[in-house]
């Protein structure tokens, strides 16, 4: 009776067991198929089949949207990601830089979390697209959990209810509510928090020193370095004004005097009042990445650079 009695709680162990990956199944596949956990898919692709390139850029969210130089001609890979930090760039660059073609152009792009953003927001974007031992910190549970059990890992799964809901914000969070000056006030408090805690922390000046590794990394390997700082709405403008631009980002360049160009197209005026080329006011969208990278392309050919 014993042995019969564990056989019948082995069944229903077994029948809980299997519903509840049933049920499972379906949730990973959806944090599978999201838009964020796929974010790094170009830089697998080009992983995967490798080339010469004749322009890599580095850095957020801002640069991720900002450039498409297929058109151009020249043979291009992004290295930028959300939220990436430049410690990230870096690392990146490490990986990557050697299938740039001699003589090179890296972007290093600058924007307003360059150097208060000292925290990687997702660890995972970089499992499939560096070498473990370059990932901070990195824990092997998680490493797996994410690549093969994405449901299981909470900021995954929220970043994909976030992605399908971006539709049902509440109408004063859409991004160009109030024309963008809802969506602006938001981004500049949370930078704020961030530079503020990145003071606290000195991490600014272990970011400013991350820039100048950077640049000299470039020189040792014979790329050229171009600074560029990507366009945003007017609206975006109105808090990210001169005198906030120069506490959060200039006073720490021109203390690094980095003798490397910088192209600063954030107040360019072929783009500020132009909404029809943003996806919200400080990204730009498929018309606008297009339009802007001919022009980068255009200024680089007139500074010799290409």
């Amino acid at each position: 009776m014993k042995g019969f009695a564990m056989g019948r709680l082995f069944i229903k162990l077994t029948i809980i067991m299997g519903v509840v990956i049933l049920l499972f199944m379906p949730v990973n596949n959806f944090v599978k198929d999201s838009y964020d956990y796929n974010i790094d898919h170009t830089i697998l692709a080009f992983k995967k089949h490798p080339y010469p390139v004749d322009i890599i850029n580095l850095g957020a969210s801002h640069s991720m949207y900002g450039y498409y130089f297929k058109p151009t001609g020249l043979s291009h890979l992004d290295l930028a990601l959300p939220s990436q930090t430049i410690q990230y760039d870096f690392k990146l660059l490490k990986e990557y830089g050697k299938y740039l073609k001699p003589g090179g152009v890296v972007l290093v792009s600058i924007s307003q979390i360059t150097f208060a953003n000292s925290e990687a927001k997702n660890i995972g974007n970089y499992y499939k697209v560096l070498d473990r031992n370059e990932i901070e910190p990195f824990n092997l549970i998680d490493y797996y959990s994410y690549l093969y059990l994405p449901g299981t890992n909470s900021g995954s799964f929220n970043s994909a209810v976030a992605g399908k809901l971006k539709k049902v914000k509440w109408n004063s969070h859409q991004p160009w509510a109030n024309n963008g000056k809802n969506y602006s006030g938001r981004k500049l408090k949370k930078i704020e928090e961030q530079y503020r805690e990145a003071v606290e922390n000195d991490n600014i000046e272990r970011n400013v020193n991350q820039l100048r590794e950077i640049v000299d990394f470039c020189s040792g390997k014979g790329y050229q370095v171009v600074l560029t700082m990507e366009p945003v709405h007017q609206s975006y403008l109105g808090y990210f004004n001169e005198k906030v631009m120069s506490r959060l980002v200039f006073q720490h360049l021109e203390a690094l005097n980095l003798d490397v160009p910088l192209l600063n197209y954030m107040s360019d005026e072929r783009f500020v009042d132009k909404k029809e080329y943003f996806i919200d006011p400080d990204h730009l969208n498929s018309e606008g990445r297009r339009k802007f990278s001919w022009i980068v392309y255009e200024d680089l050919k007139r500074m010799g650079y290409l």
